[in-house]
Formats: C-alpha cells, structure tokens, sequence
C-alpha cells in the first residue's frame, strides 16, 4: 500500500514539474515574440479654428518579417448637421518595405467608404470608393513609400508617396526646412517636421482648414 502512495506521489510531483515546465516555455515565447516586435505609437489633436474636433492614433509595429502601419481617427462636429466619421486604415509593408495590402475604412453617419490596395504576384488591384471619389486601376510598379509612413518618417529626397485612401500617387514638394507639401489632383496638405519628426499637418479646405496636432509626448 506505501509502495502505490509513493507511486502516485511521484507521479503527481513529475506532472506538477512537467506543467510549471510547459508554462515556463510559454512564457518565454511570448517574451520572445514581444521582445522581436516593436511598437511605436503617435497621438495627435484634430482641430478647426483652433476647436478640437477629433483626435487621431498612429502606430507602426515591426517585426522581422514586416510592417504593419494602423492609423484611427475619430471626428465629430456640426457644419450644417451632426456629421461623425470613424477612420481606420492598416497598411502591411513586407520586410523589405514594400507595400503588400492597404485598408482603408471610412464609416460616417452619412455613408461608409472604403479603399483595398492588393499586391497580387505582379501588380496592385486597386479599388477604391471613397465619398465623392473613386478609382479602379492596376499598378505594375512595387510601393515602398505611403502615407501612413509619412507619420514616422520624414520625406526627405522623395518626390512622391502613394496614398492609400485615393489608391494613387501624390506629389512632394519641399516648402522650407522641415516643412513639405504633398498634393493629389486638387487637394493639398503641408507637413511639418523637427527633428525628423512629424509634429504638424495642416490640411487644406475650401471651406475652412484643419489641423492635426501631435500630442506632446506621445
């Protein structure tokens, strides 16, 4: 009868040591898999007339395997109406910075909109059907250069970026130090930088500007 209770408690003992082993291993991986991915965070003010009317969030996290960019913004204000916009857009770059796949979800209480930008072997599908704009197209050359990275990375030397919402190009020019204006089509925005980084976009309107603000310490 002793020979079987020691039996049973080595065997408890040994399933005890094989569980606290199992957790161990655990958690180790999942230290190794936050240690290997890197997250920056942006925070920024939406504001018109100097009124805060939304803020937005920017976040960039890397692996060794690719890049993957989200950016949020929440805005509500009245201009002949209530109107509130809910803004995300996840844009994937491989290890090599080339653009793989953009989202682009616009949901409004006047409408949703989206844009999808699709690597597909040789060439992007893009669709996109946004208010008051759409475009389908295909483009046979890589992106390495989007929007979504001008919040991380100052624009220095280039002359363009693709912008995931219109799915198309818009050009870069140099204002003054710092400071860049990219344009598509009609529309035009200026962003400021110090120090290489992204503290300021003002949005141009025909009706009023807005400006987005980065959040001291974000």
């Amino acid at each position: 009868m002793n020979a079987i209770l020691m039996k049973a408690e080595v065997a408890g003992k040994l399933r005890w040591v094989l569980l606290k082993f199992i957790v161990c291993l655990v958690v180790l991986g999942l230290f190794s898999l936050a240690a290997r991915a890197q997250t920056a965070t942006l925070k920024y003010t939406i504001e018109v007339a100097g009124l805060k009317i939304g803020t937005m969030t920017e976040m960039r996290t890397v692996t060794p395997q690719n890049t993957v960019y989200e950016q949020v913004s929440d805005v509500a204000f009245w201009f002949f109406g209530k109107i509130k916009i809910y803004y995300k857009v996840v844009s994937q770059h491989d290890a090599l910075h080339q653009l793989i796949r953009s989202d682009v979800n616009a949901t409004t209480n006047r409408g949703n909109y989206r844009s999808d930008i699709v690597w597909n072997n040789d060439h992007y599908d893009i669709n996109v059907k946004q208010y008051k704009y759409s475009r389908q197209a295909t483009e046979p050359q890589r992106i390495d250069f989007t929007i979504c990275r001008m919040y991380f990375e100052e624009p220095t030397g280039r002359d363009r970026v693709f912008a995931e919402y219109f799915g198309n190009y818009a050009s870069i020019t140099p204002t003054g130090k710092g400071s860049y204006r990219v344009r598509i089509d009609d529309r035009e925005d200026e962003y400021f930088y110090e120090k290489g980084k992204l503290v300021k976009i003002v949005k141009k309107n025909s009706v009023k500007n807005y400006v987005l603000r980065a959040v001291v310490g974000s």
